[in-house]
């Protein structure tokens, strides 16, 4: 089986390698494992049926004895318990990723194009733009140093002293940058394709630091700011940036910064409705006119959506780790279910028949079996939630921005578990609710 989940994508859940060769101290060390606890699992239960008194064993109501009864109960409320923490804590994760690319970033992160550079793209950025702008469906193409929302830092700045001192994020973009990532100015202008060496600051910027103005520099020896935007969520939601402002620098071809060393990244706004493959092709095929020696391959090109998943891929995948861990512990909890129904309402044929004896329905013997795995169930969520709401909320300590955890989630989680433990129990115990009464008392 672990042969074959190479090949099915379980390899992806994991860094390391689940080749069989790859680790066969492993397969040792399970292979031990398994045999000591066969032994204890046949010595246990060896003891434990040995140390019944005679008259009990002959009398054969030893299965149904307090202690026996006592102990399947437990190992079913313990799997149960397992069972409902890790559903919780699934159901936290998925709420957090839900946030991570529903949330308001500020910016319009859909439908953008993110393409590496190498030199030639770096310098033919008019060019390019030009081009792009004619394919259909394409709307524009900025450069910039870094893709918003996929970094826990940035390079930060320090400006000034004393009571004109300030401190801020900043990004090298081009002067279409803003257009193309949808972010709004609201004081101030845009970036023009003449200007060189100028701010534009987010709103709280100036909130911060209200000596800021627009067309004055923020101290003698500085560039000037020529705008402020709406404020953004730049970083990722790992960490709270809202006290930390931004500003997006038009470096000039002659100034301090001049050069190419920021051009990191191509970013292309694809129009909604276009085919998202058929525009990477043409964006492809318009960027190689251009590259010559480090070309890309369309693997190469990402959509923003792809770029900020990579930057949770830890996340990602410990949440598949423990839905899949989860959908495990439920089934164990069902096959335990499954046996422990089997197990009474064979040794309770008599009892079932007896009762049908005195008129109880089908539905009377279905809803006495109901009743004690709800009693169950509802003691072992009682006992699990807590736990999983404190798991779920010491995996969400290493966000910022954080979900709101629902109580429908718990509600949800235990219905889900009791449904299905439900249709196991109908589904076992279906058969000696409806048997003839005369065929259980008689073989008693």
């Amino acid at each position: 089986m672990v042969y074959v989940a190479h090949d099915l994508g379980l390899q992806e859940l994991v860094q390391g390698s689940i080749l069989l060769q790859d680790n066969l101290w492993l397969v040792g060390i399970t292979l031990l494992i398994s045999i000591v606890v066969g032994l204890l699992a046949g010595a246990y239960p060896s003891y434990y049926v040995t140390s019944f008194p005679p008259a009990l064993v002959l009398k054969g109501s030893f299965g149904l004895s307090p202690k026996g009864r006592f102990l399947r109960t437990s190992l079913i409320c313990l799997q149960f318990v397992v069972s409902f923490m890790l559903v919780i804590g699934v159901g936290i994760m998925y709420l957090q990723s839900y946030l991570i690319f529903h949330t308001d970033y500020g910016f319009d992160k859909d439908e953008v194009m993110v393409v590496p550079t190498a030199p030639d793209t770096r310098n033919h950025a008019d060019a390019i733009d030009a081009d792009l702008r004619k394919i259909p469906g394409i709307e524009g193409a900025s450069l910039a140093q870094s893709v918003l929302g996929s970094n826990d830092r940035y390079q930060t700045w320090s400006r000034g002293e004393g009571d004109k001192h300030i401190t801020f994020t900043c990004i090298f973009v081009d002067w279409r940058f803003l257009s193309v990532m949808g972010i709004d100015i609201v004081e101030g202008r845009n970036f023009r394709q003449t200007d060189g060496d100028v701010y534009i600051f987010s709103e709280s910027a100036k909130k911060k630091y209200p000596w800021l103005a627009v067309d004055k520099p923020i101290n003698d020896k500085d560039m000037p700011v020529v705008g402020f935007c709406e404020d953004i969520k730049y970083s990722t939601l790992r960490v709270d940036d809202s006290q930390q402002p931004i500003a997006f620098v038009v470096p000039s071809r002659d100034g301090y910064f001049k050069g190419d060393f920021w051009r990191n990244h191509l970013l292309v706004r694809v129009a909604k409705g276009v085919d998202k493959r058929e525009a990477k092709e043409k964006v492809l095929e318009t960027v190689l006119k251009y590259e010559h020696e480090n070309k890309p391959d369309i693997n190469d090109l990402r959509y923003m959506d792809d770029v900020l998943e990579k930057s949770y891929q830890q996340e990602r995948l410990f949440t598949q780790q423990i839905l899949l861990f989860s959908l495990l512990a439920i089934l164990i909890s069902i096959i335990g279910v499954f046996g422990l129904t089997m197990f009474e309402s064979e040794y309770r044929r008599k009892e079932i028949g007896i009762r049908k004896v005195f008129g109880s329905s089908t539905k009377e013997i279905l809803m006495m079996f109901w009743r004690r795995y709800l009693y169950i169930l509802l003691g072992c969520f009682v006992v699990a939630a807590p736990i999983g709401y404190l798991m779920g909320q010491h995996w969400l300590e290493g966000f910022a921005v954080r979900t709101a955890i629902s109580p429908l989630l718990f509600v949800v989680s235990f219905l889900l578990i009791t449904l299905i433990t439900m249709l196991t129990v109908t589904y076992q115990s279906w058969k000696n609710a409806n048997e003839n009464p005369i065929n259980s008392i008689k073989t008693e």
